[in-house]
């Protein structure tokens, strides 16, 4: 036998459908936004260890796999990445203008579309400037936010 609602009942649970969505819907938004918050500081936290020269920083932020390509068009590995602050190259600065961070694949994944300067320099050379736009894409595995890709655009100074 099929049960019938007053309409005072049908209004009711309508209400309470909605509420729940709502409240599922606010929940859902603060994860996100705290997700997003932790790829930012993801970011930064690449900036400080990069101008550092903090190899074991970089051990855990970069992936194993990262393609890392510079403003110049040079692509380095992880490997080349990090043996390069060691030796090579140095950052004096990576300065952020504007930073924001996209999920996707259910937040275990984000783009990060970014404008800065930066400072550079190769070993006994003269610091060089540049303004860049970039994007990173980082993936979250083995429990940590980790940067797969890099791609740097020069901007006008």
């Amino acid at each position: 036998m099929m049960q019938s609602y007053s309409e005072g009942e049908i209004s009711m649970m309508m209400l309470k459908t909605l509420l729940f969505g709502l409240l599922s819907s606010c929940a859902l938004l603060a994860a996100d936004a705290k997700t997003v918050e932790a790829v930012k500081s993801a970011d930064r936290a690449w900036a400080d260890a990069t101008v550092k020269g903090d190899a074991a920083a970089l051990q855990n932020l970069l992936a194993g796999d990262l393609t890392y390509t510079h403003s110049n068009g040079e692509t380095d590995t992880k490997k080349i990445y990090v043996d390069n602050l060691a030796g090579a190259r140095k950052y004096h600065r990576i300065e952020y203008e504007s930073l924001d961070a996209r999920l996707y694949a259910n937040g275990d994944a984000a783009v990060v579309t970014a404008v800065g300067r930066f400072e550079t320099s190769q070993k006994g050379g003269p610091v060089n400037a540049a303004h860049l736009r970039f994007i990173h894409v980082w993936i979250h595995q083995k429990g940590r936010w980790q940067l797969v890709a890099h791609q740097s655009l020069r901007l006008p100074n």
